[in-house]
């Protein structure tokens, strides 16, 4: 029994050049969340790794919720001078990443398409306690404080 194989197999040269432009017509998408933050230079954590500091560009491959954490931000001698902020952040796939359209533009689009995911956070500044009055209300809370703790808790 003999098998006809179609002219494209036949040729090897015509199949590995049919072979080349299939596999340069792969797609690619490139992901990525972009942090920024006011002001810059906050240190940055994603789901508990230590990421870098403002503005921060960080590659993903997986859509879904991210922990993000960002500052605080201090200075020379260690003092926050801003706050941290802290948050559950929602990265959603766009159209063309849900099944089954993921299959064209991960694999047949023959360009690269890029996904950028912009969060932006705005640090607010630590409240400084420079005066007399401002130090005698912390520690009077701090005594409020610590003589509840020292109390057991009422029956409810």
């Amino acid at each position: 029994m003999r098998i006809d194989l179609p002219p494209l197999v036949k040729t090897p040269a015509l199949f590995a050049v049919a072979a080349s432009v299939l596999i340069a017509c792969q797609g690619c998408v490139q992901r990525e969340l972009q942090i920024r933050s006011r002001p810059q230079g906050a240190p940055v954590w994603v789901d508990e790794q230590y990421v870098g500091e403002t503005p921060v560009d960080l590659p993903f491959t997986h859509y879904g919720g991210r922990r993000l954490r960002v500052g605080p931000i201090r200075d020379d001698g260690g003092m926050a001078t801003h706050q941290s902020s802290e948050e559950i952040v929602i990265i959603r796939a766009p159209w063309y990443q849900k099944f089954p359209l993921d299959f064209f533009s991960e694999v047949l689009w023959p360009g690269t398409v890029e996904d950028i995911h912009l969060h932006k956070v705005h640090l607010a500044p630590v409240e400084r306690v420079d005066d007399e009055d401002g130090e005698q209300r912390i520690m009077d809370e701090a005594r409020e404080f610590r003589d509840r703790a020292g109390q057991p808790p009422e029956d409810r």
